[in-house]
């Protein structure tokens, strides 16, 4: 069971529970191969989707374009019945991002990079030390949060990633290899929090090599590598 603390980080209110609705998605980089073809799905609030298929298959490019990092070649993608891509900035305030490759702000320690994002999301307030604090605790990040993330491991710094992408109060979460450099002990506890966050009415899409994970969590695969 959740913490008290992280009540309100992993439960969504049924007013900011929306579908994420692929529409027709198509992307091809520059001079290069055709990456999604005609994609169309739609992810519903309250479920856990698995990205499954072979490398080069499109995991990755779909999260970023989910993400609004990257436009579609063809295609939308929508969010409370808006294109996330024409106002990214609204989108992402109701997201939570686990990109595969470290991409924390060195000079912050981790957490600094929890506040900082709570201040940027309107969620900071006289409780958010508590809750960052039970965040942490959540992943076993009991090393070094006072640190700069610039100094960190691989394990420590996705753990951070994890803690980073639900302290915002997010209602979608994308992540891309979540549990990659996690022990068994933070592995397990990430599972932990992301089931309690799609039980809240949580939206989560994520790509994992972990079989075993998605089958625990995932109510459904989407497979791109057809």
């Amino acid at each position: 069971m959740p913490s008290p603390d992280l009540a309100s980080l992993l439960t969504v209110a049924p007013d900011r529970q929306r579908p994420l609705v692929v529409e027709g998605v198509t992307k091809r980089y520059l001079f290069g191969p055709i990456v999604l073809r005609d994609l169309s799905h739609a992810f519903a609030p309250g479920t856990a989707t698995a990205l499954v298929g072979p490398n080069g298959s499109g995991k990755s490019t779909l999260l970023r374009v989910l993400s609004a990092l990257s436009a579609p070649t063809t295609g939308t993608v929508r969010y409370a019945e808006g294109d996330v891509h024409d106002r990214p900035h609204a989108f992402l305030s109701s997201v939570g991002v686990v990109h595969d490759r470290p991409d924390l702000p060195g000079y912050l320690t981790g957490v600094e990079t929890l506040e900082w994002i709570a201040r940027e999301r309107g969620t900071w307030d006289a409780d958010a030390p508590a809750r960052h604090a039970a965040l942490f605790d959540a992943v076993r990040f009991d090393e070094r949060r006072d640190a700069l993330t610039r100094t960190y491991s691989a394990g420590m710094t996705r753990k951070t990633q994890v803690a980073a992408a639900l302290c915002g109060a997010p209602a979608v979460l994308l992540l891309d290899e979540p549990f990659r450099a996690l022990d068994t002990e933070a592995t397990e506890a990430v599972v932990d929090l992301l089931a309690a966050f799609r039980d809240g009415g949580g939206l989560v899409v994520l790509s994992s090599h972990r079989a075993d994970l998605l089958d625990r969590l995932c109510d459904e695969r989407l497979d791109l590598g057809r």
